[in-house]
């Protein structure tokens, strides 16, 4: 069955959700960028890879620096504008909706969706279509805000769902992968300002009161998050996460880690 497109609702949500190269941005924000691409970085030394939801294209230089070839995709034509000035022709990009991949059957090595498939109508045809592209072997990494946190807000009104470590688990081997699951940014690690503020966070949230304009979104960032700094364009430079991500039970929630990661290898 060929998977419904979705493409519209996608296509409005897609700036709204994006880390933009160069926005201020709170400090455990880009903290979790870093790890979550040095992690992906670790499956992708000498082979093909595909970033799906790419947005601006932060992390791209550094899976480069490891793959043999890199492609960034996006539905946002001002994402891959942004992305396009950050890294010339030295990568391939394109425009295309998660659900509906322009790759030919066992194509790519790695394919990589970070903190995005809660934003999808449809994960179910994004892991078929991965499963389609990906070469048998080959590995999918997806990482996700934790549901399992207790810090994790429900109410986002852009949420299509919500995964911990065992519903990422549960998906991966439903569409015939082999899962294995790490956690990132563990609880102790926010500032005890953006703790305090997490109930303010929730209200807003919960509200609908997340301001659209990108300035009145800078300013709630400054309230909520104190001290902000610029989302890098690449981040191949820097340095890499002190802790490595922490291997999970597939079987059991984890209520410690921001963001859980699962990485699952395509059976024959």
């Amino acid at each position: 069955m060929k998977p419904a497109d979705h493409g519209d609702e996608l296509r409005l949500i897609g700036p709204a959700i994006t880390d933009v190269a160069g926005e201020p941005a709170g400090s455990t924000q880009v903290e979790r960028l870093i790890a979550r691409y040095h992690w992906t970085a670790s499956y992708c030394d000498g082979r093909v890879v595909l970033e799906v939801a790419c947005g601006t294209g932060q992390g791209l230089g550094l899976l480069a620096s490891r793959a043999r070839t890199v492609y960034g995709c996006d539905i946002s034509s001002e994402n891959l504008s942004t992305a396009r000035q950050t890294y010339k022709s030295t990568i391939d990009f394109v425009q295309a909706n998660a659900q509906q991949l322009p790759f030919a059957d066992e194509s790519v090595d790695v394919i990589a969706l970070l903190e995005t498939i809660y934003f999808l109508p449809s994960a179910n045809d994004f892991l078929l279509e991965a499963r389609r592209v990906l070469r048998p072997g080959g590995w999918l990494l997806v990482s996700s805000i934790n549901k399992d946190c207790p810090d994790f807000n429900p109410n986002h009104p852009l949420y299509f769902a919500h995964y911990g470590v065992v519903d990422l688990a549960a998906a991966f081997d439903r569409h015939g992968f082999e899962p294995e699951c790490f956690g990132i940014i563990p609880m102790d690690k926010p500032s005890l300002r953006s703790r305090a503020f997490q109930p303010l966070k929730r209200m807003a949230v919960g509200l609908n009161l997340i301001p659209e304009s990108m300035q009145a979104r800078r300013f709630l960032k400054r309230i909520v998050f104190g001290q902000l700094q610029p989302m890098p364009r690449d981040i191949a430079a820097l340095p890499a996460p002190a802790a490595a991500p922490i291997r999970l039970s597939t079987d059991r929630r984890d209520a410690i880690h921001q963001v859980v990661l699962c990485a699952g290898t395509r059976r024959r």
